[in-house]
């Protein structure tokens, strides 16, 4: 699997979305199945992580060898106020207290607009990366081929996360080296029990080196590039978006496939069974022992119901097997 660094614009003036664009040469080999599904998946992160987290998840996809479909290109995005476009954005991002999750949506659909609008284009989210791509749907009909929502956030009422909000802003965000930062992640109760390969791409790529101050640029620390702030205004932003999203899931006309954790207290699976009914095409599957970070936790799991879905959805949207 290959990446390649790619710069989009975001939907507004000045901003940049910045994503990885994922290939696999062994990926080319699937084309000469005449009628295998040529797929381009958008990937769409959680609160406070970035693109990268996804590539575990990617690495099983790009290896899975069938007839029915196969992945021309997986686009990782970071949000306008995450990772790597939070570092090209800075300047317009360091005061916000509000982040919309329409502003998301905008951007998710702007980039598809940029990628030419592929009429084979899947999107996997994760909690409000996957509610992001459930409102692009709904102001965009048929922008996708189908959707996976991984454990989304999907409230019935306005709802500003306001202890969410205050604790977030609290959260620590520097350290001084990398060591330093291993020590506060690994034994933490949030984030121990990740897979481990999870938790080393989050280390690796969720922290930019800054100056400790003006006057010495030599001495440097390590900083989150979503800063708490940014974080804490995602969680305000769900207000008015995330039950528009809910009490609009029926005009969703795409397949939508919904993977929620058994133990989630964010998505519980019997509250998500009754909210989703009334999707024409869907189903839903719950995933065992796990919580609203299932793909964190189990990643490899995750992924063996990703390839489950993209069956699935290979059988039903109708495309031409070369574009």
């Amino acid at each position: 699997m290959e990446a390649v660094q790619k710069i989009f614009n975001a939907s507004r003036v000045g901003q940049q979305i910045v994503a990885n664009v994922y290939s696999s040469k062994a990926g080319s080999s699937n084309k000469s199945h005449v009628h295998a599904k040529r797929l381009t998946l958008l990937f769409v992160h959680a609160t406070g992580f970035h693109k990268e987290l996804w590539e575990p998840v990617l690495q099983r996809l790009f290896a899975h060898n069938n007839n029915r479909w196969f992945i021309d290109n997986a686009i990782a995005l970071d949000a306008y106020n995450h990772g790597d476009s939070a570092i090209s954005n800075r300047k317009t991002i360091s005061e916000e207290t509000e982040s919309p999750w329409f502003l998301n949506s905008r951007d998710i659909l702007g980039v598809i607009s940029q990628l030419g609008k592929p009429r084979n284009i899947i999107g996997i989210g994760h909690s409000w990366g996957a509610t992001s791509l459930l409102l692009a749907e709904i102001m965009s009909p048929l922008t996708f081929a189908a959707l996976v929502a991984t454990d989304p956030v999907l409230y019935l009422k306005p709802n500003k996360n306001k202890m969410l909000y205050e604790k977030t802003l609290k959260r620590p965000c520097e350290w001084s080296d990398i060591s330093a930062a291993r020590q506060y992640f690994e034994p933490h109760p949030f984030f121990g029990i990740w897979d481990k390969r999870i938790l080393d791409l989050y280390i690796k790529h969720g922290l930019e080196t800054i100056p400790i101050n003006n006057f010495n640029p030599d001495f440097t620390k390590l900083i989150l590039k979503c800063r708490p702030l940014n974080e804490a205004a995602v969680f305000a932003g769900a207000h008015q978006a995330s039950p528009h999203a809910t009490n609009n899931l029926w005009k969703i006309q795409c397949p939508v496939a919904f993977l929620t954790g058994e133990l989630s207290e964010i998505s519980p699976p019997s509250y998500i069974a009754k909210i989703i009914k009334d999707i024409p095409d869907c189903q839903h599957v719950v995933m065992s022992d796990v919580g609203h970070l299932l793909n964190f936790q189990d990643p490899d799991g995750a992924a063996n119901h990703y390839i489950g879905f993209l069956d699935n959805f290979s059988s039903k949207i109708k495309l031409p097997s070369s574009l």
